[in-house]
């Protein structure tokens, strides 16, 4: 399993923006297969604002980038992002 983090920074008070953009790109990732789970997460104070995914696999997630970046890139442009990150993090899933 993997996880994959996109942060970025619209500044504070953007949440509707924010949102305008998770309502366009959640569904699509969703949609993906090996999609396991995706939510959106915001910090309207500080104006961070994200994507958390759970993916069945690296290669699901990898795939699914080369369809969603090329829907997130430009929406972030339009929005006028300060900062943004992306990382694909492994899960460790500890013995029991």
């Amino acid at each position: 399993m993997n996880l994959r983090l996109v942060q970025f920074s619209l500044g504070p008070g953007k949440r509707s923006v924010a949102e305008a953009i998770a309502d366009k790109v959640v569904p699509a990732i969703r949609a993906q297969p090996g999609c396991d789970r995706c939510e959106f997460f915001a910090d309207d104070e500080v104006g961070d604002y994200g994507l958390v995914v759970l993916w069945a696999s690296k290669h699901a997630a990898e795939a699914a980038a080369s369809v969603i970046s090329p829907i997130l890139t430009p929406l972030l442009a339009e929005a006028k992002r300060t900062a943004e990150s992306r990382h694909l993090f492994d899960i460790y899933e500890p013995k029991q």
